[in-house]
């Protein structure tokens, strides 16, 4: 399964005629969307007692221009359809995920700092302000503090392992994206040992006719091509997964995070032993992610992998 300092202005953008930025009172704010707690053991409970620990809502409940926005600093209208009442259950699997799961292992108070004040649950959506075939929404779209999340009945009702994992994927870059974008110092050793070419420069692609098979047959010879040269992956685009072009910083970043803390203690310790440039940047990496991103690699890998966890402090003892 693949799951994850700045302190970012919250903003509540309440009404659709007008806005201003509001300072949260954790003693103030849950009133002002009307949680309650709920019968014991309810969605509305877990909804209250998340924002309690967390200061985050869960809004599947809300006013049909509640996460609208039209003033002088922009227009956000989109089109979407409620969480059917049927289909409320879906709640729990979702913040099970989210907080259970992608914010493992992270400090806490840059969790707070960088993901969404408010996400918002729909049926479904379409960034446009009436429906568009063209413009559904996958997964997500963000909107100042807030994220609206898709999907919420009969898609997830109908999701496999493999489902969830990807839209744990995708969420977890999205967060790595916003605690990395906002910290003061970026992880210069390692994007310093990103492929180059002759002249120096960053290599934007590997060419289809350097990919190498592997020997072993254990990886297509794009991911082994790219692993051997110090990539997870190569970068996907409509023509598929697997493309000559190299991925960008921010992709690379968040790659190695789910890479480190998505697998097996045998299969990391495998792709350290055949691809050397592997290891050679994730030593590079972790100082970072354990110092400025105050990641806890060993328990975010433990609670992916608990049938074949890495012990205390593998991470930092790597070499």
């Amino acid at each position: 399964m693949k799951k994850i300092a700045i302190y970012l202005i919250m903003i509540l953008f309440l009404g659709i005629s007008c806005s201003e930025d509001v300072k949260v009172n954790p003693e103030l704010v849950g009133p002002l969307y009307g949680l309650t707690k709920g019968e014991p053991g309810s969605v509305d409970e877990l909804i209250y007692n998340t924002w309690e620990e967390w200061g985050m809502y869960y809004l599947y409940k809300f006013e049909p221009y509640a996460f609208q926005v039209t003033n002088w600093s922009g227009y956000f209208n989109k089109w979407y359809t409620p969480v059917k009442e049927e289909n409320t259950d879906v709640i729990r699997k979702i913040i099970d995920h989210i907080q259970g799961g992608i914010f493992v292992g992270l400090d806490k108070d840059l969790v707070q700092g960088s993901w969404f004040v408010r996400t918002f649950l729909c049926d479904s959506l379409c960034d446009d302000y009436d429906y568009n075939s063209e413009k559904v929404v996958d997964n997500y779209l963000q909107n100042g503090d807030c994220i609206i999340l898709t999907g919420v009945g009969d898609k997830m009702n109908n999701f496999t392992d493999e489902d969830w994992a990807k839209w744990k994927e995708e969420l977890s870059s999205l967060l790595i994206s916003r605690l990395y974008l906002g910290a003061a110092e970026q992880p210069a050793d390692f994007f310093n040992s990103r492929m180059k070419k002759a002249n120096g420069q960053e290599a934007s692609s590997i060419l289809g006719n350097l990919w190498e098979d592997d020997p072993v047959g254990k990886y297509s010879p794009n991911v082994y091509t790219f692993r051997k040269n110090g990539y997870v992956r190569s970068k996907p685009n409509f023509t598929g997964p697997e493309t000559i072009f190299v991925p960008d910083q921010q992709m690379d970043l968040a790659d190695y995070i789910s890479f480190l803390t998505t697998n097996k203690k045998t299969e990391l310790e495998y792709n350290f032993e055949v691809f050397p440039r592997m290891l050679e940047r994730a030593v590079a990496l972790i100082p970072y992610l354990q110092r400025v991103l105050s990641m806890d690699l060993e328990a975010m890998q433990n609670a992916n992998c608990p049938e074949d966890p890495v012990e205390t402090d593998y991470f930092k003892n790597l070499k």
